[in-house]
């Protein structure tokens, strides 16, 4: 079954065979060169440094109050 407008891709294609030139896809090659393990690693260091930033700006906030 077709889609409408959906394009059919060669399965050797590669992301870069498809995507424009100015797209950067070094992050999605970066991450795809990791394990699932290791890509929810560095997203729990992610989430934990913007529980950081969050505290931290809370204090900010309570001390100039």
């Amino acid at each position: 079954m077709n889609t409408p407008n959906a394009t059919t891709h060669h399965p050797t294609e590669t992301a870069r065979d498809v995507c424009p030139d100015d797209v950067d896809l070094s992050l999605l090659e970066d991450s795809l060169a990791l394990t699932p393990w290791e890509r929810m690693q560095a997203n729990d260091d992610a989430v934990n440094f913007a529980q950081s930033l969050h505290s931290a700006m809370l204090q900010h906030h309570a001390k100039s109050d």
